[in-house]
């Protein structure tokens, strides 16, 4: 995988218009392999999203101060957010922050 899955949950909350979403990991996951099916980017992980894989990328999130866990949920405060815009401008190429920008679409139903 180009991309850790830090990465690329960041790259996707640069976009997502929701401030919060699920801490439900089977519902995380079950997402990101059905994008995995969408977009290319998400492809290496059309075999499964391992648990404690989304666990460490939540968890280094957390650590950056990008999210919070708070009442059964994760949240995305302005200044996570400008911290992910950041690195999704960093990080990925136009095609890939379009693919992004498809898949927060999704992410934001969580």
């Amino acid at each position: 995988m180009r991309f850790s899955l830090d990465e690329v949950l960041a790259g996707m909350l640069a976009t997502v218009e929701a401030d919060d979403f699920t801490d439900d990991p089977a519902r995380v996951a079950a997402l990101i392999e059905r994008l995995a099916g969408q977009f290319a980017l998400f492809a290496p992980l059309a075999h499964g999203v391992d648990a404690s894989a989304l666990s460490q990328a939540l968890a280094t999130l957390e650590q950056r101060q990008c999210i919070q866990h708070v009442d059964s949920r994760y949240v995305l405060s302005a200044e996570g957010r400008a911290q992910c815009v950041g690195s999704k401008r960093t990080l990925f190429n136009q095609q890939d922050r379009e693919q992004l920008e498809a898949a927060a679409r999704e992410f934001a139903t969580l």
